[in-house]
């Protein structure tokens, strides 16, 4: 089995708990199946992003350089598009069979989304801390420390405020955090719950408890050595870990300090934090000495060097590693008597507790020990079987054999890709023959109700939403002329600065402003311009896109090109046309001239009825298919590689005109409307024919990531096809190759 493992660090850069229980499960597994570790490094003297390959110990790693941003928003705590398509270039490549999460934060909370719903991969996750649910993870309060109740808006808002020194930090920001954690918990098909402490948190924040399986941290318990019942000269106690506040190595030194007699203290971590450099300023002496960072080889002598270890942590630890490495090797413990350390010890029988957080006590129970140290040597084996990381392997093969992959026809990103907002829909300086809203024989809707522009702050507030889930560009009005639209330079303002693409479709003629003034404005926001043009003839171009001019049309693609290329920009320029009888023998000049200026593509859609006048522009009929495919023919040998031709495709009236195997959805799991009125559509085809596919919600009262990822949507993606009109779109694409 191909097994991908995906953690935020991994040794020997990070040794922490969830860390170092990765790194052990990889090489157990490993012995028996392909193994991929998908991590992150943190290294700001190498490119952000940059990724390192190599293959350690039996086990493939993909390491990828992630740090974060200077200041760091709310969001990018949790959410990275970069991350997400790293992840997915990584998955295409190894093709794994399963994916098992250990921890997300630095990295991604997409890739559980991704892995289930574009892949149909069996995701599990093994639970280390609160993270999913507390933006901090530990689930504890960072004015006074203390423990915190079950998360809420408020309190989070709160703690959040504080945290990022922001009194005016928004609640909406932790509802939308909550809302898609709970979109990525039901993408994972399996929870590891090392502690009873973490698996009844996760039921009471709402988990199916069928998904959550209680199941321990492997050790290398073969590996270690019993430890001695003899005590050192110096009762000698310990702390090894992570030195931060919330492990309360503080409480333990101002504890210790108290103590009188023969003892000392050891402390195994890397102190090179303000927190730890601190600590070790205030208390280090002969009696509390700070030993500085190890690595997992050197626990046995780490181990071997202390008489009992403390954790004395202040949050509601999982299971600690640390205590179970020392069970493993019958070393003693004094915990902290919360959570899953307390799940860990009996207290006076296998091991020790004193009261979380209380310095008092914890330095009465110290005393105590030292002055009686029979206790310790009393205590009876621990009683919480340690497990074997070979029986934890076991039960981890069991469970991903347990879930089958899935094929995904329709992969369903975490967000849509591209959002069409329809911005201006009554608002065109054109009535080009085919359109539904402007023709000649549609425009007297016009006279009977005009449809308001989209209010720009549903635009503004999706956009700076989505951007952070992986929204890469956007589309203003596909009905009606864009640049029309009351509010577009600050849409175009507004993708310059949140870094997103636009994706335009105009008629060209540049309306109230000319070229000169939208072009440099426009050349470096956009991804791919879509001039429509219907004919290089005057006379051609205008019978269909009537009240243009055909010439100034022409000038300003030009002029459009030339500043392209000027700005050195990536921008594609696509003159775009409706497939019809009147224009068919136009193409090819299109395509000429498109060779002639340095166009990229040359596209057309054929025609979709909106009149009784357009029967005998149709195509895709039996008196005009053979003459449809000829020049399909001619077109590409006009174009010979150099434009490209999109749709240009012959048709054979013979074969089913029906959804089959061999066509999909361009749109489906990728792109999201928003009608003039905030309601969601989830096709481009007109509005009457979209009403047969359901009511979707409105922006007002759902939000995109919410109506994204419901039953509705998600089923209709499942049932793509099954739709009348679905079945006769004219833009289904075949599957090339197939």
């Amino acid at each position: 089995m191909r097994i991908l493992l995906v953690i935020h660090g991994y040794p020997p850069y990070y040794m922490a708990g969830s860390e170092v229980y990765t790194y052990n499960l990889a090489r157990e597994l490993a012995k028996t199946n392909e193994v991929f570790v998908f991590h992150r490094i943190e290294d700001k003297d190498i490119p952000l992003h940059q990724f390192f390959d190599s293959f350690e110990e039996g086990v493939h790693i993909r390491k990828i350089n992630n740090y974060e941003p200077t200041p760091a928003t709310f969001y990018d705590k949790y959410l990275n598009p970069v991350i997400d398509d790293a992840f997915r270039e990584y998955v295409k490549r190894v093709n794994p069979d399963v994916v098992h999460i250990g921890h997300l934060s630095h990295l991604s909370t997409q890739i559980p989304i991704i892995a289930k719903r574009e892949f149909g991969l069996p995701v599990l996750f093994t639970i280390h801390d609160f993270w999913m649910f507390c933006h901090r993870g530990q689930l504890i309060n960072p004015q006074n420390w203390e423990i915190c109740p079950l998360p809420n808006v408020a309190q989070c808002t709160k703690c959040a405020a504080f945290h990022y020194q922001k009194d005016d930090f928004e609640s909406r920001l932790i509802e939308e955090r909550d809302e898609h954690i709970r979109q990525t918990l039901d993408c994972i098909d399996v929870f590891f719950a090392p502690s009873h402490t973490l698996e009844n948190f996760f039921i009471n924040m709402g988990v199916n408890r069928r998904k959550i399986v209680y199941a321990k941290y492997g050790f290398n318990v073969s590996k270690l050595a019993k430890h001695s019942k003899e005590l050192h000269p110096e009762i000698t106690f310990g702390f090894t870990g992570r030195i931060i506040h919330t492990k309360g190595v503080h409480l333990l030194c101002e504890a210790f300090k108290k103590v009188e007699g023969n003892a000392k203290l050891l402390i195994y971590g890397d102190y090179g934090s303000d927190y730890g450099n601190r600590l070790k300023e205030h208390y280090s002496s002969d009696r509390i000495q700070f030993k500085g960072s190890y690595h997992n080889n050197e626990l046995q002598s780490v181990l071997d060097s202390l008489d009992i270890l403390v954790c004395p942590s202040i949050w509601l630890e999982n299971a600690p590693l640390v205590i179970q490495e020392a069970q493993s090797v019958e070393l003693p413990v004094l915990v902290s008597d919360r959570g899953g350390m307390a799940e860990l010890v009996h207290d006076g029988i296998d091991g020790f507790t004193f009261k979380l957080g209380d310095t008092k006590d914890l330095s009465n129970k110290i005393q105590d020990l030292v002055n009686h140290p029979e206790k310790i040597l009393n205590l009876v084996k621990p009683i919480e079987k340690v497990v074997s990381i070979e029986d934890d392997a076991a039960l981890c093969m069991q469970k991903y054999n347990e879930i089958k992959k899935q094929n995904v026809v329709y992969p369903h990103s975490p967000c849509p890709q591209r959002m069409t907002f329809i911005t201006n829909p009554d608002k065109c300086n054109l009535h080009c023959k085919m359109c539904d809203t402007f023709s000649e024989a549609n425009r007297h809707r016009l006279k009977e109700s005009r449809r308001p522009d989209l209010d720009f702050k549903v635009v503004e507030d999706t956009i700076e939403r989505l951007v952070h889930h992986g929204l890469r560009e956007i589309i203003p009005s596909t009905m009606g002329e864009p640049l029309l639209y009351p509010h577009f330079e600050e849409l175009v303002d507004l993708c310059k600065v949140l870094n997103v693409k636009m994706n335009l479709t105009t008629n060209g003629t540049f309306p109230v402003k000319d070229i000169e003034y939208w072009g440099p404005k426009l050349v470096n926001i956009i991804s791919d311009v879509k001039f429509s043009l219907n004919g290089i003839n005057p006379e051609i171009n205008e019978s269909i896109m009537c009240g243009a001019d055909t010439q100034k049309q022409l000038h300003n693609i030009e002029r459009f090109i030339q500043m392209r290329n000027e700005a050195a920009s990536k921008a594609t320029v696509t003159l775009q046309c409706t497939f019809m009888r009147s224009n068919l023998d136009e193409l090819k000049n299109m395509i000429a001239w498109a060779i002639e200026h340095g166009v990229d593509r040359v596209k057309g859609h054929h025609l979709w009825k909106t009149s009784d006048a357009l029967d005998c522009e149709m195509l895709r009929t039996p008196e005009n298919a053979a003459l449809w495919n000829q020049t399909c023919e001619d077109c590409h040998k006009i174009a010979d590689g150099k434009v490209k031709l999109v749709n240009f495709d012959p048709v054979d009236l013979t074969k089913p005109a029906l959804n089959n195997d061999n066509t999909f959805c361009q749109f489906l799991g990728k792109e999201l409307w928003i009608e003039y009125d905030g309601s969601y559509q989830i096709c481009c085809c007109p509005s009457e024919v979209r009403k047969e596919f359901g009511d979707f919600g409105n922006v007002k009262e759902l939000s995109p990531l919410a109506m994204w990822n419901e039953k509705l949507y998600c089923d209709f993606i499942n049932n793509w096809g099954n739709s009348e009109n679905c079945k006769k779109c004219n833009m289904r694409c075949e599957r090339k190759g197939e």
